[in-house]
């Protein structure tokens, strides 16, 4: 990851020998010689650490970092002085600095002070990652008090619409051409059946945990039925592995992770855009299932994106805002990650991490058993 570091210092010459040292180490520096072009700078890009000389021309460099820091309360800072004393060692830390470094200092001392406000970062964003994650789980917990006191009749007019599917399907003539759409219509049916069930315990944790099963096989149905019926005039890519991808999590929740994703992307390009499916192996740490679904709508606007997983936000006017926190819901539960983003190229992208056995593994065996 590329840092990003502010140096506030009037000496020219010495600010850009040492954004030319760490640009070596893989930092990014940018230099200011004065508080109004450093506060400027900050305003328009904001960065992970600020080095502030604590004498610069017309301003007190401890004065200047105890404004930044009440401007931006979680920035990193360091004093820099050639004339170190425990006084100014001690104001500079009441003003909001995290370290303080004495000039002239060789690049390996810098280096180990930015190492501990790199880490300090890392950190925070860390804790404000779990601080969301949180948020959304508890979240995602009022919301199932909702789903569960509207499940029971939407359950019982399910049954109905699968009772009346199933007539039909049985009744339509061999080779008829209504045949597939009639098993298509019961599918979804026996499917929003599962959602319900999964509605009423959303964000509790199974009884007991779902068996193994190849993940290629709910991706595949889902995005094949939706191909012939909802995104009919799509282009749909689904690029799966030759190898099974077994994991523990529920089909059902699969499949409609990959309805709501394709939906959604059938509703970015009004239907007429193409998106791609592909899962693949990954290795972070251990073995995992990695689905990724791109389309070429105009991808998520910057507001949207820090909502999308928001349970009941929706930009959408008949939305529900459930598609996408169900779909963060599963993979934490599932030991998983679920991130969304736009492509390089332009569109949505959402990716869907799952823990599953080194592929090759046959179901029923271990992952440490020979074939």
């Amino acid at each position: 990851m590329a840092r990003r570091l502010l140096i506030i210092d009037d000496d020219a010459d010495f600010a850009v020998s040492m954004s030319r040292a760490l640009a070596l180490e893989g930092v990014g520096c940018r230099i200011a010689p004065d508080g109004a072009t450093a506060w400027a700078m900050l305003e328009s890009e904001p960065v992970d650490v600020v080095l502030i000389d604590i004498r610069l021309r017309a301003e007190d460099g401890t004065e200047l970092a105890a404004r930044l820091c009440a401007r931006h309360p979680g920035l990193v800072m360091v004093i820099m002085t050639a004339y170190a004393s425990v006084d100014s060692a001690i104001a500079a830390l009441k003003a909001g600095a995290y370290d303080y470094l004495r000039k002239p200092f060789f690049l390996d001392e810098l280096m180990r002070a930015l190492q501990r406000c790199f880490q300090l970062v890392d950190l925070r964003a860390a804790m404000a990652r779990a601080e969301r994650e949180l948020a959304l789980m508890r979240q995602i917990e009022a919301t199932s008090q909702l789903a569960a006191g509207l499940s029971h009749d939407f359950r019982n007019m399910l049954a109905v619409v699968r009772a009346n599917l199933a007539v039909i399907a049985e009744r339509l003539p061999p080779g008829d051409s209504l045949q597939p759409y009639a098993g298509d219509a019961l599918e979804a049916a026996v499917t929003a059946g599962d959602l319900v069930t999964r509605l009423m315990g959303f964000a509790r944790q199974p009884s007991r945990p779902p068996e193994l099963q190849d993940m290629r096989l709910p991706v595949r149905t889902a995005a094949a039925m939706l191909a012939r019926t909802l995104c009919a005039g799509m282009r749909i890519d689904c690029d799966l592995p030759d190898a099974p991808l077994l994991v523990a999590v529920d089909a059902g929740g699969i499949g409609t992770a990959v309805v709501n994703l394709l939906i959604n992307a059938r509703d970015a390009t009004e239907g007429r855009g193409r998106v791609r499916l592909t899962l693949r192996h990954v290795w972070r740490g251990g073995d995992y299932a990695r689905l990724t679904v791109e389309d070429d709508g105009p991808g998520f606007d910057p507001g949207g994106l820090e909502r999308a997983l928001e349970p009941l936000f929706t930009t959408k006017s008949e939305g529900t805002g459930l598609g996408l926190p169900m779909i963060q819901q599963l993979a934490l539960l599932s030991g998983g990650e679920f991130r969304i983003g736009n492509a390089e190229g332009g569109g949505a992208r959402a990716v869907l991490d799952l823990p599953c056995l080194p592929p090759g593994t046959a179901p029923g065996q271990g992952p440490g058993e020979n074939m």
